[in-house]
């Protein structure tokens, strides 16, 4: 699999800050998910304020160590309306089995293509690095982002993304998340002009019959100039 993602990311990505999401290694065999998630920014600046993301994903636990799934997301742009953005299909592989060893380890692997096709199709690698205990976890996604097709111009890109979450109950937990892209990794641009963003959380277990519902609530501040003053990101899974 270690060698599927490299041939992956030789083809000709290209790195931002629009969906907002930490990923984990984990699987559960036979779950089926619904996942709603997005996020909006707030800056004085209309170049940067305004931007909405939207994303819905399916997603299947297919065996104890590979889960699948297809998105599809909408966005706003800071200075435009509503529009379709891709289609995804996503594929996490689970490394280690949960828990056994220091760290949980994964790979997860999306393909992205643009429906109106004036922007660039793009594949996403993203190494994702998980540490678990009863008190607390922590999450690292290191994100390889590379686009391809007729449109694709830019070359391979590097975000990270990491959370820290602390469990106050057995349904609530608050902590924090952080997402930056450092841009091209042959030359990554002057801190400056990153964007990197970072906040406080809160997470929230229910239930709605049947169904499991995991919700989380982020307010992230610009770390530089090149980030959007505020950015409020939410989410909700939903697992069958």
């Amino acid at each position: 699999m270690l060698s599927l993602a490299i041939i992956l990311l030789s083809t000709t990505v290209y790195a931002d800050l629009s969906d907002l999401k930490v990923y984990t290694p984990i699987v559960e065999k036979g779950d089926f998910g619904f996942e709603v998630l997005g996020n909006t920014t707030i800056d004085a600046n209309d170049a940067k304020g305004g931007f909405q993301y939207h994303e819905f994903e399916f997603e299947y636990g297919v065996t104890d160590w590979w889960a699948s799934s297809i998105t599809n997301s909408l966005v706003v742009p800071a200075d435009g309306s509503l529009k379709y953005n891709v289609f995804g299909w996503e594929n996490t592989f689970q490394f280690t089995e949960e828990g056994k060893y220091w760290l949980d380890l994964g790979v997860h692997i999306e393909l992205e293509f643009d429906d109106e096709k004036d922007e660039s199709d793009q594949v996403e690698v993203r190494f994702m690095f998980r540490r678990n205990t009863d008190a607390v976890e922590h999450i690292l996604n290191l994100n390889f982002e590379q686009q391809f097709g007729s449109q694709a111009e830019e070359s391979l890109e590097l975000e990270y993304i990491w959370r820290s979450k602390f469990r106050i109950t057995e349904k609530a937990a608050a902590g924090f998340e952080a997402f930056g892209a450092l841009g091209e990794v042959k030359n990554f641009e002057p801190v400056k002009e990153q964007e990197h963003i970072m906040g406080p959380a809160f997470y929230y277990d229910f239930e709605l019959g049947d169904i499991e519902v995991e919700s989380h609530l982020v307010w992230l501040f610009g770390l530089t100039g090149a980030s959007a003053d505020n950015t409020f990101r939410w989410q909700l899974e939903f697992e069958f």
